[in-house]
């Protein structure tokens, strides 16, 4: 196995982002979600993501996105599961596996793995309370534990 350079730039970020969307485009779960409900332009995305990732990487783009508000329209649409972004995830994963290695690919995963998470906690569709269980032990089940 031939060892993979860490992520130094934006031309690997790039590079990074068309090969995860490679997959994720033909991704039986997650492609009805980029294409079908999204409308995704990956050519008109590319470059925002990669403005993220290298906001969140190496602090010098600058990002003004509101992930949280078009992700929260596309729930809306379809509900975005814990299901899609595992696999969202773990496409994220094989991806950084096989391109890079290093400590800016390890944060790449890591915050991938937070965001991921947020998403689900801050998507989650509130639970219709059963009786014989308190509204406080169903928030707690839903929010899970505060980072």
């Amino acid at each position: 196995m031939n060892a993979v350079p860490d992520l130094t730039d934006r031309r690997d970020i790039d590079r990074l982002l068309r090969a995860f969307y490679g997959r994720a485009l033909v991704d039986p779960l997650l492609r009805p979600v980029f294409v079908d409900v999204a409308h995704m332009d990956l050519e008109e995305h590319l470059p925002r993501i990669g403005d993220f990732w290298e906001k969140v990487l190496f602090d010098t783009a600058t990002y003004d996105g509101a992930a949280m508000q078009v992700h929260r329209r596309l729930h809306r649409a379809h509900p975005l599961t814990r299901e899609l972004f595992d696999r969202w995830l773990a496409l994220w994963d094989d991806t950084l596996t096989e391109q890079v290695a290093g400590p800016v690919a390890d944060a790449a995963r890591a915050h991938a793995t937070r965001i991921a998470a947020a998403f689900v906690r801050n998507l989650a569709e509130p639970l219709t309370p059963r009786p014989e269980l308190p509204v406080t032990s169903l928030a707690g089940a839903v929010q899970g534990p505060r980072a």
